[in-house]
């Protein structure tokens, strides 16, 4: 964050990522079937290493940081960081992570590089991708809810390879002039029966929630989604976020319109992601250049609607161009 001063206590969610994404630190293991082992890293020699040792380090070489939680994954790390009292003058976050790369680095030059020699020059490139990720933890229930992610991180890996067709990724789909990123079950674009969810917060001065009209209408809809039907919604009212978590919560077909974009390894929330893995959600969002500026909170909920309205008219005829279409992969 520009400004920020990395150096004073804070909590952080910080994230580092191996260059060319190589499986260095081990694999997945279990399943999220019933009555198998839960999912979870099994490390390799370098991950075992990075557990024992490397990350220890860090509140040895620095005692004012702790590390109050860590997820190992095969290419690619996650931990929560707590600085408890400012760092030495010149020091701040980036420098700690900075030592912590390199010190990881050293141990994969010394004790996984030969798994990898086709990979590795005699050089010694760079483990890490440059830099690092990082969330500065300051809203009430933030912590908890990135504790709740580490923990679930490896589930969710098995999740997208046990059911790959749920979690494709496209970086680029073109439906009406407009392009958009989006995550999930595809194949919810061209089912024939669309329905948008689009509640205004008031009705007749009225609170929607409180009206004859939501209680027609949500019933209507409701039973549209039992009988197979997809609901389209960015849910941004009380009311469409009733209905947009009725949906998740009951894995019914809903296409979510989200203003916040998707990019290469972005991944939504554990209740939208078991809905992505049963094969009922599909997140769409535009891309920020196509999105006009708004003046208000007002405009903003009619473009999204207006985008939830286009969607619900695609056709098995309709043209939607689909470019830059993946499996999701990340953690």
């Amino acid at each position: 964050m520009f400004g920020h001063n990395y150096a004073v206590p804070g909590t952080y969610e910080v994230t580092i990522v191996v260059a060319g994404r190589l499986r260095v630190f081990g694999e997945v293991v279990g399943t999220t079937k019933a009555g198998g082992e839960k999912p979870r890293l099994q490390p390799s020699a370098l991950g075992q290493a990075v557990l024992d040792h490397e990350i220890p380090k860090i509140h040895h070489y620095y005692p004012m940081v702790d590390i109050w939680q860590v997820c190992l994954m095969p290419d690619h790390l996650h931990m929560i960081v707590r600085i408890n009292k400012p760092l030495p003058k010149g020091k701040h976050l980036g420098i700690v992570i900075g030592a912590f790369k390199g010190g990881v680095s050293r141990a994969w030059w010394n004790r996984g590089a030969t798994e990898y020699e086709a990979s590795a020059s005699a050089s010694r490139p760079p483990l890490f991708e440059p830099n690092y990720n990082d969330h500065i933890l300051m809203r009430d229930g933030q912590l908890e809810n990135w504790k709740h992610y580490l923990r679930d991180n490896p589930l969710r890996y098995m999740m997208r390879r046990e059911y790959p067709d749920s979690f494709q990724r496209a970086l680029c789909i073109t439906i009406g002039g407009t392009r958009y990123s989006a995550f999930g079950n595809m194949l919810l674009l061209r089912q024939p029966e669309k329905h948008q969810v689009m509640f205004h917060r008031r009705t007749n001065g009225v609170p929607t929630e409180e009206t004859d009209f939501w209680r027609t209408e949500s019933q209507r809809l409701f039973s549209v989604a039992q009988s197979g039907d997809v609901l389209v919604t960015p849910g941004i009212s009380e009311c469409e976020k009733r209905i947009k978590n009725m949906a998740l919560e009951q894995k019914l077909r809903l296409i979510h319109v989200q203003a916040d974009p998707i990019g290469r390894y972005w991944k939504p929330e554990r209740s939208r992601f078991e809905a992505c893995a049963y094969g009922s959600l599909l997140i769409i969002a535009p891309w920020p250049e196509d999105m006009p500026t708004f003046k208000s909170a007002y405009e903003r909920f009619h473009y999204l609607n207006s985008l939830a309205e286009t969607i619900c008219a695609i056709g098995h005829t309709t043209n939607v161009a689909v470019r830059g279409l993946r499996l999701g992969s990340g953690g």
